[in-house]
């Protein structure tokens, strides 16, 4: 036996992830995934701030997020790793530009489960005002307690393996989607105001554009939760399964959330709610609404008893499915960090009864689970949930430049490469550069404060050195976004940051101010195409010149990885070779 042979037996040996997911199991996931709070409360706001032409954001989205897919689609094949997107990275720029993808990429996870368990917190208040939800829609204290035991539930669902967490999504995912389409149809198709989409005009505003494009983050929000397919690429039996997995999901999820904007604009009648024919902004505002689920309100002034138990089936599983599918991938995210390196060496620790991250899995859920309770005692936070959300965009660019490095160093094999990505992926960082744009001063900024502070203290905790100057691109492109933020987002009202201090009767205030002027020294539209442009022809190509010219190689960070990913290559083979007999 050589001594090839010997290090094969014993990566053998250790415990891995099992490769049990095949397309039906990933799609579900992805649909189930996708159909959450987002689209629930999310649209409401949408069409509040568009109009009918919310219709349109979904569409535009679903482009937006085809070219990203299409990035994810390739390189996890060449890295079919758990938390993919996450460790792309360190093998094209490494360390540093891996920390700063990580520290936005789990800046978005973590937020997802504690906004999809308040959801159900608030749907409770439909039914028990005051108890564990305030009239403003914010949890009680006991709100946050019951926010806490959801999630802790998360992890048993997770625990018992990826197969049966398969099974377990496939028969709950396709439950939450039946009853999801039966409250969509059931509005559009029996409630159904035509006059909402054309009579007061499909753009509702005096700006248009700046509208239509202030909303796209929230569709972009619903769009996200398609990434935790190639999350779970090493434990995907087939390789092309994450690529059809990953385009019917985007494709299915566009067709549902463009749905629920029609359910929403056709399915309710103005003097139900007491507000002015037309009047899409008061929508959020009306007093029937405030702190509440929306579809609740509205299927039950509906007349229709089904459609209303189909709106609470939905608004209560929804949610939840959701925020367990994003605890399960949250896993995999922590535990690709735990490869790079970062924070805990055990985060990478697969548990040998089960095959799953275990220590991952408690981490990321303890850290939500704190997250949530704090929603109570200071309600605020969740408008800064908001704003680290941006952060999960910010990493976005980084994967279809990962991707042309990728090529360039010979790691991709020629059947795995996607056609046309000289095209797709400079659109991919041009748009990917948008969205966090668009969501506006202060939530870019404030996302960008959060993934500094990150990785301020875990670059000095690791210790990281390796790949400081081919982050340089990754910086200067952080601050560009957020100076564009700053000048062009017609949201910066003067106020850098404001703190209040109370002590022994005496207060202060303490308050950094620049001009407000500032905050439309481009106009909106024009900082828009700014940013697009740049983004291609500054950022991407420079980006992609920053790159190792050979793929990033390390005995801790990287080699173990590519070693199991060799073995489980070998397990994908076995697989095809069985279903091709």
């Amino acid at each position: 036996m050589d001594s090839s042979e010997k290090v094969t037996k014993k990566i053998a040996r250790k415990p891995r992830l099992k490769k049990e997911l095949g397309f039906y199991e990933l799609l579900v996931i992805g649909i189930a995934g996708s159909l959450g709070n987002g689209a629930l409360f999310g649209t409401i706001d949408m069409v509040a701030g568009a109009g009918p032409s919310a219709i349109l954001a979904f569409v535009f989205g679903a482009f937006i997020y085809l070219m990203v897919a299409f990035t994810y689609v390739e390189l996890s094949k060449v890295y079919p790793e758990a938390g993919g997107p996450t460790r792309y990275s360190i093998y094209t720029h490494g360390r540093w530009t891996n920390l700063i993808n990580s520290m936005a990429d789990i800046l978005w996870y973590l937020f997802i489960p504690p906004i999809e368990v308040v959801a159900i917190i608030i749907g409770s208040g439909f039914f028990l005002p005051g108890v564990f939800v305030t009239n403003l829609g914010y949890p009680t204290i006991d709100g946050g307690l019951l926010g806490v035991a959801l999630l802790l539930t998360f992890i048993p669902i997770n625990y018992f393996g990826i197969k049966q967490f398969g099974k377990t999504s496939n028969w709950i995912g396709l439950v939450k989607l039946v009853f999801y389409l039966a409250m969509v149809i059931g509005l559009i198709g029996f409630v159904f105001d035509a006059k909402n989409l054309f009579k007061y005009g499909f753009f509702t505003t005096h700006t248009p554009i700046i509208s239509f494009l202030s909303i796209m983050p929230l569709a972009m929000y619903d769009f996200g939760a398609t990434r935790v397919i190639p999350d779970l690429a090493e434990e995907t039996k087939h390789k092309s399964d994450v690529t059809k997995a990953m385009i019917f999901t985007v494709v299915i999820e566009s067709l549902i959330y463009i749905g629920v904007a029609f359910a929403i604009i056709l399915g309710f009648h103005w003097s139900s709610f007491g507000i002015k024919p037309g009047d899409f902004g008061a929508l959020t505002s009306a007093h029937a609404l405030v702190g509440l689920n929306p579809f609740f309100v509205f299927t039950k002034r509906s007349g229709f008893y089904w459609i209303f138990i189909a709106a609470l089936v939905t608004g209560f599983m929804a949610p939840y499915v959701t925020g367990y599918i994003y605890a399960g991938s949250g896993a995999r995210v922590m535990m690709a960090i735990g490869r790079s390196g970062f924070i805990n060496k055990k985060l990478k620790s697969i548990n040998l009864k089960h095959s799953i991250p275990l220590v991952a899995l408690i981490t990321f859920t303890m850290i939500g689970a704190i997250i949530v309770f704090l929603s109570a005692p200071v309600p605020s936070i969740y408008s800064f949930i908001d704003d680290a959300s941006a952060a999960g965009y910010l990493g976005l660019a980084v994967t279809p430049i990962a991707l042309m490095v990728s090529r360039r160093q010979g790691v991709t094999k020629e059947e795995d490469k996607f056609k046309g990505m000289w095209l797709i992926a400079p659109l991919s960082v041009g748009l990917s550069s948008l969205i966090p744009f668009w969501a506006g001063w202060p939530s870019e900024p404030y996302a960008v404060f959060l993934m500094f502070i990150g990785c301020a203290l875990i670059g000095i905790i690791s210790k990281v050195k390796i790949g400081a100057k081919n982050a340089i691109w990754y910086v200067v492109y952080i601050l560009f976004l957020t100076i564009m933020t700053l000048i062009g987002s017609d949201g910066f009202t003067g106020t850098i940051t404001s703190l209040n201090f109370s002590s022994i009767g005496i207060h202060y205030t303490f308050s950094l101010t620049l001009p407000s002027s500032w905050g439309t020294l481009i106009p909106f539209d024009y900082a828009t195409l700014i940013i697009f442009i740049v983004a291609m022809a500054v950022f991407y190509p420079w980006g992609v010149l920053s790159g190792f010219k050979k793929q990033f190689d390390h005995p801790e960070f990287t080699r173990p990885v590519l070693d199991d990913l060799r073995i489980g290559n070998v397990e994908m083979v076995k697989n095809s070779e069985t279903v091709e007999e």
